[in-house]
């Protein structure tokens, strides 16, 4: 799979919604959890929209 521009614009997007927010506990940026879900998805067959509506979900 190919990703488009879109997923391009959807990390951005997400990386400066979330910049100043970290994961309880860990202190891991918070945009980090975003992109392994999203990659969870993709992995399992999931479709670009899919992981765009995760990665962009605030």
């Amino acid at each position: 799979m190919k990703l488009s521009d879109r997923f391009s614009e959807a990390l951005v997007f997400a990386e400066k919604l979330h910049r100043q927010q970290v994961r309880k506990g860990s202190g891991v940026p918070y945009v980090a959890h975003l992109l392994g879900v999203a990659s969870l998805v993709l992995e399992a067959g999931g479709d670009e929209d899919e992981a765009i509506a995760l990665v962009g979900r605030s």
